[in-house]
């Protein structure tokens, strides 16, 4: 079964769009590319920005979050005990000055973040800003 995107007017395999209660055929009628791209486009936007900052305060105080968080990050230490010794090893090093944290390198934030091209060396790291580390991590396409 097809149906057709009325954002960017493609047709399209059924299982392209996600399926949503209240219409006819059961199924959103945007597919799911372009309902990821206003998302992120409405999200990242500088009017919704503070209602998000909000929101995100308000739901990591929430217990229920807490625990969830705490569960994902035993299991992605697991998964990628390297990164996870990067971080920690560039956490220390800043900790007791032996690392020296400088403003993002592209815009020159000062509340920047480590970012490590290769795990395995600990303390070479790229000061960068939560948005241009999400940029290099490849997580935002801007």
């Amino acid at each position: 079964m097809n149906k057709k995107c009325f954002k960017c007017k493609k047709t399209l395999s059924i299982d392209m769009f996600y399926k949503h209660k209240t219409m006819a055929d059961g199924y959103l009628n945007k597919c799911k590319l372009c309902t990821q791209k206003d998302v992120k486009k409405r999200y990242y936007s500088e009017e919704a920005r503070g209602k998000i900052v909000e929101y995100e305060k308000r739901r990591f105080k929430d217990p229920e979050r807490k625990k969830k968080i705490k569960i994902y990050e035993q299991k992605m230490r697991k998964k990628s005990p390297g990164k996870y010794r990067a971080r920690n090893v560039a956490k220390s090093a800043v900790r007791y000055g032996r690392l020296l944290r400088l403003p993002c390198e592209i815009c020159g934030n000062p509340k920047s973040e480590s970012h490590h091209e290769d795990y395995r060396k600990y303390l070479e790291v790229r000061w960068l800003c939560r948005k241009h580390h999400r940029i290099a991590e490849g997580k935002i396409p801007f």
